[in-house]
């Protein structure tokens, strides 16, 4: 991704040059403008002060995940207590059984570590989406006002602002459909 925003900043300084024009080019930092800015550490104290208020919901869940893992062991020690008298076909009983406790418990415990991410990944975007307007808007205000024709992230090269750019996308739809 870095390589093909480098590429395509370079193709535009050339044509630029080619064209006679000079561009203006501005870089930020943002990994910088992160950890600097104020707003940016007011949201992640947020979003931190609200995981530890989910504790009571995971406290459920873990109980829960609990019993079932007791639950498993304590047919593990029955099939264990029971080799010399159980039947063979009692033993794959309890067997299946436990096997399918243990896949339950993995399926539960994945689906509940991918709830809780995803609830943390929304909450963070939700808290840094104004965090990030306001910069993003400060930063088209400097390109504008201070004359940039391009503003680049060089933490990892994307393009942050540029001056009237060409929205050429509707015209690349329209010939990759005619191919």
């Amino acid at each position: 991704m870095r390589k093909t925003a480098l590429f395509l900043v370079s193709i535009l300084i050339l044509s630029g040059a080619s064209f006679g024009q000079d561009l203006k080019i501005g870089v930020v930092n943002s990994e910088l403008v992160m950890q600097t800015y104020p707003e940016f550490r007011r949201a992640e104290e947020q979003l931190n002060r609200e995981v530890a208020g989910w504790q009571t919901d995971r406290a459920g869940w873990e109980a829960k995940m609990e019993a079932l893992q007791e639950d498993i062991s304590e047919r593990e020690g029955k099939l264990q207590a029971g080799q010399t008298t159980f039947s063979e076909k009692r033993k794959r009983e309890l067997q299946a059984q436990i096997d399918s406790m243990k896949v339950s418990y993995q399926q539960q415990f994945q689906a509940q570590m991918s709830a809780e991410q995803e609830r943390f990944n929304k909450r963070r975007m939700e808290l840094l989406s104004e965090v990030l307007e306001v910069v993003n808007g400060t930063i088209k205000e400097l390109g504008e006002e201070q004359g940039y024709d391009l503003v680049l992230d060089g933490s990892n090269g994307t393009i942050v602002y540029a001056k009237n750019p060409d929205d050429i996308t509707d015209e690349l739809l329209r010939r990759l459909q005619d191919k």
